[in-house]
């Protein structure tokens, strides 16, 4: 037997110290990339909550909105997520339609480089329904800076993808009119209530047409449909009375 024994207290405290050491290093090393897989987590958060406000801005059509919550959404994931770029390109576009009379002037914001983008995103199939009502909104924006046979060519294209839209019926009756295509555009607002019977906007544009070709009776026809669905509606009480003194 030895005569001094062996201190096993001070034989492992180098090694426990060695130990203590690593996991000192080992925490340095990981504590910053926790932290930053939660900064990121909460980033993701925040990003997913304008996505969701940008959502719920659209279904209002409340566009203007939509865009910039979109927008935030989209520079908070450092510009890395296409899909939300998309929905902001959507919502700016769609702007067109927020505008009260068609073929309205364009924003001064809005470029005809933003509908092409966009169309670029939507040549697929399963996005036939959304191409055909951004061309909607593509072809006001036409419209709007005096390009009638582009404007034209963009609803024909968007009929194609969706002939069942009386919007676009509507929309291409707007277009006809405007170009003095008097007799197309009857037969489009026409096609229009045909598809949808409750069309406001059809019945008022049509009794509108009525009255510049002078049918005076089937003009009051059409303001007094469309005074069914909106009694209040002034611009039509004023139009029927006019044409009732």
């Amino acid at each position: 037997m030895p005569e001094h024994p062996v201190s096993l207290t001070k034989k492992a405290w180098p090694y426990v110290a060695t130990l203590s050491s690593a996991s000192v290093m080992l925490l340095a090393f990981f504590i910053p990339s926790i932290q930053d897989q939660w900064d990121r987590y909460q980033s993701r958060k925040v990003i997913g909550l304008y996505v969701t406000l940008g959502d719920d801005f659209m279904e209002e059509e409340r566009y203007d909105m939509a865009e910039k919550a979109y927008e935030k959404a989209f520079e908070l994931s450092v510009q890395t997520r296409l899909e939300i770029e998309m929905k902001r390109l959507k919502a700016r576009v769609h702007r067109m339609s927020m505008l009260v009379e068609w073929g309205a002037k364009p924003p001064e914001d809005l470029e005809d480089v933003d509908f092409q983008l966009l169309l670029h995103l939507q040549k697929s199939h399963e996005h036939d329904k959304e191409r055909a009502y951004t061309l909607n909104s593509y072809a006001s924006f036409l419209a709007g800076s005096s390009k009638l046979k582009e404007a034209e060519a963009a609803l024909r294209e968007a009929l194609i993808m969706d002939p069942g839209s009386s919007m676009l019926h509507l929309n291409l009756g707007n277009l006809q009119d405007q170009a003095g295509k008097k007799d197309e555009a009857l037969q489009s607002y026409l096609k229009a209530l045909e598809l949808d019977p409750k069309s406001l906007n059809a019945h008022y544009n049509l009794g509108l047409l009525y009255v510049e070709l002078g049918k005076n009776q089937e003009a009051r026809q059409a303001f007094e449909a469309a005074l069914k669905l909106a009694p209040d509606d002034l611009e039509t009480q004023k139009q029927l009375k006019q044409i009732t003194k």
